[in-house]
Formats: C-alpha cells, structure tokens, sequence
C-alpha cells in the first residue's frame, strides 16, 4: 500500500510539474506585455521611456525566453528521473499497463530532454532579435518543433491520468 500511495505521489507530481511549467513558461510571456502597458513601478517606467522604441519589450522577451529554456531543460530532467522512479516502483507493485504506461511517459520525457528540447532551444536563440514581422520562414522550424513538443506533452499527461486511474484501482484492470 504504501509503494502504491508513493507511486502516486510521484505521478501527481509529475503531472502537476508540467502543467506549473507550461503556466509559468506562458506567463512570463504574458507579463512582458502587461508591465509594458501599464507599469506598476514609476522607475521601470521612467527606465523604459529612455529606451528606443521597442528595445525594452525584446530584452525582455530575450530574459524571458532564456527563463523558459532554463525551466523546460530542468524540468525535463526532474520529470526523466521521476519516471524511472515511477518505473522501479511500477515493476515492484506489478500491473503491465501500469509498466508500459509509464515506460511510454518516462521514454516520451527522456526523448523531449535529450533530443527535442535541445533542438528546441538551439532554434530559438536563433530568433531571439529576430522581428515579430520577419518572415514566417525563420520561425517555421521553431513552430514545428513547438507543435511536436505541445503534442507530446499533451499525450504524457493523457497517459499519466490512465496511470492516475490504473493506481487508483489498485492494479484492477478495466
């Protein structure tokens, strides 16, 4: 019971943790705009006016992009290392959806941080000065790997509310 509550535990982490890291990773995005278009402190204000047009809003998208790349090359690793404890737990409480459901979440995480999220931030260091109007063609490869990135995450925490639900019923198979 107890290897089945920590089993738990870990998963609701995991998929709590993704979800926390996409909500900040888009407000930080988000927050950008609100500072720029109603400033709460004088100072940043004052700072910001000095400043050509513009300026102030790509250095901190560039802040902000970096932060993001920093918080999803983190998390992967954290969310990697929680689903190969999830794993060794899963093999202990026995249950084969429960071992190929989170072998498939665990090589979808260890696939996003060695190989796409690399690519990922490669490509948009590329377009960090690049102009919001610049053509579509300098952000294709970025948008596809966004979308491939989106996508799995998306079918890890599918996969991870089965778990959630394969846990639940305690290893009793619909």
């Amino acid at each position: 019971m107890h290897m089945r509550i920590t089993a738990s535990l870990l998963l609701g982490a995991w998929l709590a943790g993704t979800a926390v890291v996409a909500w900040v990773a888009a407000e930080n995005f988000f927050m950008i705009d609100r500072m720029l278009d109603t400033p709460v402190n004088t100072a940043f204000a004052a700072a910001v006016d000095k400043l050509p047009h513009g300026e102030a809003r790509m250095t901190l998208r560039y802040l902000s992009s970096e932060l993001n790349r920093y918080y999803f090359s983190a998390w992967g690793w954290i969310g990697t290392g929680l689903g190969f404890a999830l794993l060794a737990l899963a093999t202990k409480l026995g249950g084969r959806k429960l071992q190929i459901g989170l072998g498939i979440m665990t090589a979808i995480s260890a696939l996003m941080v060695l190989y796409l999220t690399p690519q990922i931030v490669d490509v948009g260091r590329e377009l960090d000065y690049v102009l919001p109007t610049a053509a579509n063609a300098a952000r294709a490869p970025f948008g596809r790997l966004h979308g491939i990135y989106s996508s799995l995450e998306l079918l890890k925490l599918t996969i991870g509310l089965w778990m959630s639900v394969v846990l639940v019923r305690g290893g009793k198979q619909p």
